[in-house]
Parts: structure tokens; sequence; C-alpha cells
């Protein structure tokens, strides 16, 4: 067995958000869609979102680096096979938030001693600016500092035409956001 165990887990704490999934969706619905479950792979290395859209087999899959935290850094670690034994897949996810520090979303998962957890880039901006300038611009616009960072993400929506996944973030006016490339595709 892999020193790497699939790391799995429903998408907690980004509540109930609905969207009639039919066979085939209505255009009016097309993008972008809420997430309804978010699995991690440490074997791959990929976080995979399911998609609240057509006949329900659609995702949105994005590259993360899955590992240990300790109390001393954040490094990847590949964990005796004893610590990756005292949990079996699947896996929930515990927690998801993002940094406007960092520019690093994570996702806690409950695994082995709860210290594991998949992360990956992403950009976060205030939607307001996202019009008037690209995402590089506004990651030198200041966040005011009313909470430390990261902070948890209230909705997960992935988007089929421009490729990306945005998470809303309880921060500030309720209009920052972090965003990440990914593939969108349908699982046979």
């Amino acid at each position: 067995m892999s020193a790497r165990r699939m790391l799995t887990g429903t998408f907690l704490g980004l509540g109930a958000l609905a969207l009639a999934a039919t066979a085939v969706a209505p255009a009016a619905n097309a993008a972008p869609v809420p997430v309804t479950a978010l699995t991690c792979d440490g074997d791959t290395y990929k976080c995979t979102a399911n998609l609240a859209f057509g006949d329900g087999r659609w995702v949105a899959q994005w590259n993360a680096n899955v590992f240990h935290q300790s109390a001393a850094s954040r490094q990847r670690a590949t964990g005796s096979a004893d610590a990756l034994r005292t949990a079996a897949a699947p896996v929930p996810v515990t927690s998801l938030t993002c940094d406007g520090d960092t520019y690093k979303c994570t996702a806690g998962l409950r695994f082995g001693d709860g210290r594991w957890v998949a992360q990956w880039n992403a950009n976060v901006f205030h939607q307001a600016m996202a019009h008037a300038v690209s995402a590089a611009s506004a990651k030198t616009v200041k966040a005011p500092r009313e909470a430390a960072a990261p902070v948890p993400v209230t909705a997960l929506n992935c988007d089929g035409d421009t490729y990306k996944c945005t998470a809303n973030l309880q921060f500030g006016d309720g209009r920052w956001v972090a965003q990440w490339d990914a593939s969108v595709f349908h699982q046979n």
C-alpha cells in the first residue's frame, strides 16, 4: 500500500446551496454553479468538486498540495504508514479557509491526527474591483484588518465557461473572494 492514502471527504461548511439539477440544465443556470461536495486525493494531489449541474456528474478539478501540518512548519510530509492507517477513506473535509496574505486556500481533512490539509494557490480580491483591474493588480489593494487571515469560505462555485472556481470569503464587506483555475468536465 502506498505511503500516501487517498484522501477524500464531503465538503462541510458550505451550507445548503440549491440549484435544480436536471438531465439537461437550463442555459440560464449554466455558470457558475454551486459545489455540492469536495474530495482531495493524496496520491494524485488533486481536489475534485462535485457540481450542482446537469446529471450531477460534472466536476471541477485542480492541483493541490496534500501534507501534514506540524506545529513547527507547514512543509509537505509523507507521514508514516502507521499514521496513515489510523483512518479509512473517505475522509471528510472539516473546513475551508483562504488567506489574502499568502494567496492560498486550505482544506482541513479529518484524517490521522487531524492535521492533514490540502492547499492550493488562489487570487484573492474584492469583487467590485474585478471589472476595473486585473486580479494581479487587485492583489496590491489592502484588505481591512478587522479579521486575521486565513478566513472561512462561505460559498464555493465553479464556472465551466471561465474554468475558474470562486470562494466567497467571510471578510470585510462580504465581497472579497478567492479564485483559482480548474478543469471542468463530465465524469463517466
